[in-house]
């Protein structure tokens, strides 16, 4: 049986900011901004995500926050097969702090930040692994219905 090395970070991560932007005129709600730090954990010790989280224009409704932490997770653990262009690595174990959440009554919906989720942890990877700050990473997420 073979297993997948788990790379862990070697020093936090913190900053990652995503920021899909609403598409002007489309029917879409493609709305969310999230910023996020990782801190890496001792051998052994399982990812967790915890919202210590300012949102506006309040705080964010529970099941923009569960979609927000199944992104992250799923990436953390290589495990997003539904997204083609998914992290395709080694599972990774950090302690993710989600430090700022914005989101739109009508211009967001959940699959927003499963993707933002997914797109802070591949540039806090990114980050590790070329020993640089974080980006901002502006873009605007595709939505699968």
């Amino acid at each position: 049986m073979t297993t997948t090395p788990t790379l862990g970070f070697t020093r936090p991560v913190r900053g990652v900011k995503v920021h899909s932007r609403q598409t002007l005129g489309g029917c879409a709600p493609t709305y969310g901004r999230i910023e996020l730090d990782f801190e890496p954990l001792p051998a052994g010790a399982a990812s967790s995500i915890e919202f210590a989280r300012t949102a506006t224009p309040e705080p964010a409704p529970p099941e923009f926050e569960d979609f927000l932490a199944k992104g992250v997770m799923r990436e953390l653990a290589a495990a997003d097969t539904a997204d083609p262009d998914a992290h395709r690595g080694a599972p990774a174990n950090a302690r993710v702090i989600v430090r700022a959440m914005s989101w739109h009554y009508v211009d967001t919906c959940e699959l927003v930040f499963l993707r933002l989720g997914a797109l802070a942890v591949r540039e806090a990877l990114n980050c590790a692994a070329e020993d640089r700050e974080p980006q901002l990473i502006e873009t605007r997420v595709r939505l699968i219905f």
